[in-house]
């Protein structure tokens, strides 16, 4: 098998020797898809950066793979980079390395790091599961030990937030405000969002709120997806109070399709977020969300990292509490 170099992979990914070094050793400030193509092209060619051999003579670095599940075209949100800067932080106080690497399909898994490691990677996180995600099996078949990022029932050790607390919360404040009809919008039936749908759902009917007056829509994925829908329930008259979008990202796509049809927030519909990523308080009018606590998040995280390498028992999993931001896009 052909031996690849650093400046072969340059080559095969179109890109600089200097830009590849910076995403082998996990940089800041390389753009992620920039990251992805060049980690696709380490995947494919099954090259091994010279930090593995020389951490496999020197233990003293440990390796810890960040493994991302993604469907093809999905791009990275901020909620997860803003993650990922509280991760490399913590990561470097400890003297770990941060290794990326994005899996589209279970074919990927067999030329990836995750199934090709030989012994470099020390722990893995996995984000963005499915339920039948080969990625567990590969980790076992390994012997590597794993964590997850969200509250499933496929991993026994996961660090998330404590989504049923944070929606709940928010529904509350909703209802404090007479707005009971809310349309929610959420991703991919993925572990996460089914759990906030769930505890929304739960709110309805501990506040004996019908809940005819709740809408759960799912594979609002794109700015697009959330702009067409909102779009269609402009023209047939049907807007909720509320729209409570997962991810603040996208509830910037609510802004732009009630602002083109000459309508307001907060006065003719309501919209509320989730994760207090740093630019929704600059929205107009800044957005009401649930804020995820980032930096609690990798603390966690690198905690239970800790514990897995120094092969503690017991070890628990980790919920870590949002907190709601009320701002002004929500009808006072």
């Amino acid at each position: 098998m052909m031996k690849n170099t650093i400046r072969e992979i340059a080559k095969l990914s179109g890109f600089s020797i200097k830009t590849v070094s910076r995403v082998i050793n996990d940089e800041p400030n390389v753009k992620p898809t920039t990251k992805d193509k060049v980690l696709k092209v380490i995947s494919e060619t099954n090259y091994k950066p010279n930090i593995y051999a020389a951490n496999l003579n020197n233990k003293k670095t440990k390796n810890v793979l960040i493994s991302i599940r993604k469907t093809h075209g999905q791009h990275t949100t901020k909620w997860f980079d803003i993650l990922m800067s509280y991760l490399v932080g913590e990561a470097s106080r400890k003297k770990y390395t941060l290794i990326q690497e994005v899996i589209y399909d279970d074919r990927d898994l067999q030329n990836s790091i995750l199934e090709r490691s030989g012994g470099y990677i020390d722990v893995i996180v996995l984000f963005y599961l499915t339920d039948d995600d080969k990625r567990f099996e590969v980790a076992q078949r390994n012997n590597i030990p794993y964590l997850a990022f969200e509250k499933t029932d496929y991993v026994p050790l996961t660090v998330s937030n404590n989504n049923r607390k944070g929606m709940q919360e928010a529904a509350r404040f909703l209802f404090s405000k007479g707005l009971t009809q809310v349309c929610l919008l959420l991703g991919a039936h993925m572990n996460v969002n089914q759990e906030r749908a769930r505890a929304m759902i739960e709110a309805y009917e501990q506040a004996q709120v019908s809940l005819d007056q709740l809408e759960i829509v799912y594979n609002m994925s794109t700015l697009e997806d959330i702009d067409r829908f909102v779009e269609e329930r402009i023209g047939q008259n049907r807007l909720p109070q509320v729209f409570f979008v997962s991810g603040d990202e996208k509830a910037i796509a609510v802004y732009h399709s009630v602002y083109r049809h000459g309508l307001s927030i907060p006065q003719d519909v309501s919209v509320i977020g989730f994760d207090n990523i740093p630019i929704s308080q600059y929205y107009t009018p800044p957005l009401t969300t649930v804020g995820q606590d980032f930096e609690q998040l990798a603390l966690k995280m690198f905690d239970i990292i800790d514990q897995l390498l120094e092969n503690k028992e017991d070890i628990r999993p980790v919920e870590v509490d949002p907190k709601l931001i009320i701002r002004d896009s929500v009808k006072k």
